[in-house]
This record gives C-alpha cells, sequence and structure tokens, in this order.
C-alpha cells in the first residue's frame, strides 16, 4: 500500500465524490435519424458544491476559499444507441454519424439490410435488441492511471443499454493527438485491454463488443468497483489522517 499513497496523493480531490451526469436532446417532431439514434453524453465531475461541503467538513479553510471552489472535471464520454426496430436503416442512420460509428456499423451489421452481420449474430447469447456503441471516453490528465475509465465507462453502460443485446467500441486514441501508425497500434492494443477489464472481447476488424446478456460483465464490474471503492479509501486514509 505505501508504493501506491504517493501516486493516489496525486489525485486532484476524493474521487468518491464523482459524479455521471447524462445529456440526450432531440426534437418534439423527429429530424433525420432521430428516431433511430439516440446520442448520449456523459460528463464526469466533482461538483463545486459538493466539494466545498467536503473541504469545509474535513479543511481548516475561510469562506472565502469555499466560495471559490469551482467543478472539478474529471472526464467525458458519448454513447450512441442505434435502435434496431425504428422507421430508418441502422446503418444509413449511423453512416450519417461519424466515420468511427459508420466503420462499426460496417462489422456489426449487414450493411445491405441492415440486420445483425451473421457473425456478429452468432456471436451474442441472446440477439434481439438494440445496439450501444461507446463511442468516446476521455479522461483530463490528472485523472488517469488509476483505473477510473473502466469503472466510469461501465457504471454508464449498465445505465444506457437497457434492451441492448451488446456494446460495441474500437479501441483507439480519441483526444486528438497526432500519432504514428505503430503509436497507434500501441494505443489500440492498451485500451483494448483497458476495456477487457469490464467485458469488452475482439470481434472482427478492431471492433470490440460486449454482450449484454452474459453475467461476466456484471461480474468484472462489480470487481472494479471493489477497486474503485479501494481507491477511495487509500486517498481518504491519507489526506484524512
Amino acid at each position: 500500500m505505501t508504493t501506491v499513497l504517493p501516486e493516489v496523493a496525486r489525485l486532484p480531490a476524493d474521487p468518491s465524490l464523482i459524479h455521471l451526469s447524462y445529456h440526450h436532446e432531440h426534437r418534439v417532431e423527429a429530424y433525420g435519424f432521430d428516431e433511430t439514434l439516440e446520442v448520449w453524453t456523459v460528463k464526469a465531475r466533482i461538483d463545486a458544491d459538493v466539494l466545498a461541503e467536503d473541504m469545509a467538513a474535513y479543511d481548516d479553510v475561510d469562506q472565502d476559499t469555499l466560495d471559490a471552489v469551482q467543478d472539478i472535471p474529471v472526464g467525458r464520454m458519448s454513447f450512441v444507441r442505434v435502435r434496431m426496430f425504428g422507421p430508418d436503416h441502422p446503418f444509413e442512420a449511423m453512416d450519417s454519424y461519424t466515420g468511427d460509428v459508420c466503420r462499426i456499423g460496417e462489422t456489426v451489421l449487414d450493411v445491405a439490410s441492415g440486420e445483425w452481420d451473421s457473425a456478429f449474430e452468432e456471436a451474442l447469447a441472446h440477439p434481439v435488441g438494440d445496439l450501444l456503441v461507446m463511442d468516446r471516453v476521455i479522461l483530463e490528465p490528472a485523472w488517469r492511471g488509476f483505473g477510473l475509465g473502466p469503472v466510469l465507462a461501465g457504471a454508464a453502460i449498465r445505465r444506457l443499454s437497457k434492451d441492448c443485446v451488446a456494446v460495441a467500441c474500437e479501441p483507439g486514441s480519441a483526444d486528438g493527438r497526432d500519432l504514428t501508425e505503430d503509436q497507434h497500434r500501441e494505443v489500440a492494443a492498451k485500451l483494448a485491454d483497458t476495456w477487457s477489464r469490464i467485458g469488452f472481447t475482439p470481434f472482427a476488424d478492431g471492433v470490440h463488443i460486449l454482450d449484454c446478456h452474459l453475467q461476466r460483465p456484471h461480474d468484472l464490474l462489480a470487481e472494479r468497483q471493489r477497486e474503485f471503492t479501494e481507491l477511495c479509501r487509500t486517498w481518504r486514509g491519507h489526506h484524512r489522517s
């Protein structure tokens, strides 16, 4: 534990204060592919009021300091839910969004019919329902290296994947950095290992899938949540002692 403490001490605040907020907008009168694609933005942050309350409880700080406290951004995620039984062709809807989502569509769908690709269908325990695409997961630099990506993404998936057959992603850099081809491969391999910790497995053409009807992803997320609880306990033990 002593080797972990100096690293945990670098965290900007108590990770147990992190909240996830979910945002999705749509017109009342459907426009474009609104009935087929649901785009969700998920923000991970520590609210200023929550942080100020925590500081007042444990630290000797004046009111001016508390009044100056601001939200602490932790990360952001984006998910795209593809409704397979809507009025639109699922692949056309995915193709209209981004190239990354389109490539996933080309891998898991029969592009012509808009139904599941036969290999994808065979890979699933129960291939009836919608598809959730994990499009982006980006942590702020100060929060990287502590295993937060899987636990935050897993928590979001639990809430967004109801009635979905699977979650699909294509591991790769999502923060806009210019990388060489070798660096892209290195990042993809590292992220593939990261997402395997909540149940993603390789499928085809760089796409990884999490089968929503298997028990293993639930068990893995429970493990990640226990690790997160221990991280929070370690942070508090270092800062509250």
